[in-house]
């Protein structure tokens, strides 16, 4: 039985959501919500990541949506403070090619 929060606030034209628990087929449709939600207010993207212990090929599949959602704007994605299990499966399906990741959402904010 999947537990998720998320929390978006924005910082300037960039939009943080704060996503813990879990991302899996029970709650990656909320998931996908909240990113639906944020792209459509901004280009600029930071999902920080450190409250999420497991995340199914369906939040994959979110954030990618999301990534190409603002890519046509000029915008991304980036993913900040990753647990070492969601960055492991990042790198296996080569979504690090398409969103990067850094050790902070100030780091985050900075590269754009």
């Amino acid at each position: 039985m999947g537990n998720l929060l998320m929390q978006s606030e924005s910082k300037g034209d960039i939009v943080v959501v704060t996503v813990s628990g879990r991302i899996d087929s029970e709650t990656a449709p909320d998931f996908d919500a909240e990113l639906v939600k944020a792209t459509g207010n901004s280009a600029k993207l930071v999902l920080e990541l450190k409250g999420v212990d497991y995340m199914s090929s369906a939040g994959l599949r979110a954030i990618v949506k999301a990534a190409q959602a603002v890519e046509p704007k000029g915008g991304s994605v980036k993913l900040a403070a990753a647990p070492e299990l969601v960055s492991s499966v990042l790198y296996t399906v080569g979504l690090n090619q398409k969103v990067s990741e850094y050790n902070s959402v100030d780091e985050a904010i900075a590269s754009f």
